[in-house]
């Protein structure tokens, strides 16, 4: 009977013991931490092992509906922003909280060269919040010019009454003053005129020379 009670005290504390030594689970965050709405991400729960127990995802100490070690949130918006834990079933130990931060986007059509005169839309992409600024997510300027060159953000502030809010991005705009298309119409206009008057002397002396050459015929007959 001794023995028993033994062997039944031991088996526990290795019981004890192996539970004890379990690696934390880790989590990682693919690409980073850091990213900006509608890019994928990919949160990895490294157990350190091999195991067919489930894996409990928690966000913001909710837990949410995931029991894989990856889970990919794919064209995230900014509430997918947060804490993320995770931790394997029948074990007590969780992982380190990993902060995922989603900011939002500032979008600027055309994207390329802008010139005067061109008109210009920037949109604000920050989901699932109201937009504090202009309350609308586009802002269009018709016929930029070069003061209108600059660094452009936008805010947008949470649903609900939450005093958070999210900051874009920031978008260098800067405004030419000429677009090479439009020098090119220039030049060809400027070379035409040239042209034009050139030919127009031409003719001029042409006709001037003609006239003498006629009148000096009609003094000798």
């Amino acid at each position: 009977e001794i023995n028993s009670k033994t062997l039944m005290m031991k088996s526990s504390r290795s019981l004890y013991s192996s539970n004890s030594h379990a690696r934390k689970p880790k989590v990682t965050v693919k690409p980073q931490s850091s990213v900006f709405t509608g890019d994928t991400v990919t949160l990895i729960c490294d157990v350190g092992r091999s195991t067919e127990r489930t894996i409990y995802w928690f966000k913001n100490f909710k837990r949410i509906k995931a029991c894989s070690k990856t889970k990919t949130l794919s064209e995230v918006r900014v509430s997918d922003g947060g804490r993320y834990v995770c931790s394997v079933e029948r074990e007590t130990t969780q992982s380190q909280g990993v902060m995922l931060t989603v900011e939002g986007q500032l979008r600027v059509q055309p994207d390329g060269r802008v010139f005067r005169g061109q008109t210009v839309t920037l949109t604000c992409d920050i989901q699932d919040t109201d937009i504090h600024v202009s309350q609308s997510q586009e802002y269009r300027i018709s016929s930029v010019s070069e003061s209108h060159t600059g660094n452009y953000s936008c805010t947008g502030r949470e649903t609900g009454g939450s005093r958070y809010s999210h900051t874009s991005d920031k978008v260098t705009l800067t405004v030419s003053g000429s677009s090479e298309a439009q020098a090119l119409i220039i030049g060809v206009i400027a070379a035409l005129s040239v042209a034009f008057l050139l030919i127009f002397f031409l003719a001029l002396l042409w006709c001037c020379k003609h006239n003498k050459g006629l009148s000096h015929l009609f003094k000798s007959a």
